[in-house]
């Protein structure tokens, strides 16, 4: 897994990072920077939030041999070897590059966010289908807790996207799948049957961006939806946010033998 880091930097080299004009940054080698791995991440938060991935660790005994190496305009755009080399040996003293010069080549994270509703590629069969399939394929975990999940998409949600009872909105990051959410609105109810953020995209506000298209279909901000006792906690956030109110708790065997279902916003059937 990844580790985060943050680090600090003079705000002109943060500005060229950031613009990536600058892709290589230069640090010696003290304890917390010599931890630092191929995949892990870098912010600078006293600028930005803006995320970059280390695709590359390169260690040198020196700052000649590293200039020697390494491409100046990669690492201080406009200025000489020979200028780099003073501006380096000014900021780390000579004990301070006896303990190594690492080279970090970075490259920002551009987090393209994408929303795709399934209803929109129903005239291409064969795009809709894989489109079908990758929705699916992110909640397959869920038939541990949903026993029944898998027929019932595939027997009652995919037909109501293709009769306009229902859609699948899917949320990519850098095309994967990051999240999906499958709903439900006919005469009777307007519900969301299924909201799953994807692990590793928590935290990027993929929940309230499927919400927001959710409560656009649905025409609601407060549609039937029912949560696992024990996730509620995860919840929280959203159930406060936007007022839902609980109506109604099942009891256990509902939909499985492990967790009762709070019902908010509507009543399932008895």
């Amino acid at each position: 897994m990844a580790t985060h880091y943050n680090w600090k930097i003079k705000h002109e080299y943060f500005e060229l990072i950031d613009k990536e004009a600058k892709t290589l940054e230069v640090r010696v080698g003290y304890s917390d920077i010599r931890k630092v791995q191929k995949g892990d991440i870098i912010t600078f938060k006293a600028y930005s939030n803006a995320k970059f991935e280390v695709v590359r660790v390169t260690r040198y005994d020196d700052f000649i041999d590293m200039l020697d190496t390494e491409d100046p305009s990669k690492l201080m755009p406009g200025v000489s070897k020979y200028k780099a080399l003073d501006i380096y040996r000014e900021i780390y003293p000579e004990e301070k590059e006896a303990l190594g010069v690492y080279v970090f080549e970075l490259k920002k994270q551009k987090n393209n966010v994408r929303m795709y509703k399934l209803s929109s590629f129903i005239n291409n069969h064969m795009l809709f289908g894989k489109i079908a399939q990758s929705a699916y394929c992110v909640t397959d975990h869920i038939c541990r807790e949903y026993p029944k999940h898998f027929n019932w998409y595939w027997t009652k949600q995919i037909p109501r996207v293709l009769n306009g009872t229902g859609e699948v909105i899917i949320c990519t990051i850098d095309n994967n799948i990051a999240g999906v959410t499958f709903l439900k609105k006919d005469d009777t109810e307007a519900k969301i049957c299924t909201l799953l953020v994807v692990d590793k995209y928590r935290g990027k506000h993929v929940a309230t961006k499927l919400l927001n298209k959710a409560f656009k279909y649905l025409d609601t901000t407060k549609p039937c939806i029912t949560i696992a006792d024990y996730k509620i906690p995860m919840f929280s956030g959203i159930i406060q946010k936007y007022g839902w109110k609980l109506t109604q708790t099942t009891k256990r065997g509902y939909y499985n033998n492990i967790s009762s279902e709070c019902v908010y916003n509507g009543f399932l059937p008895e």
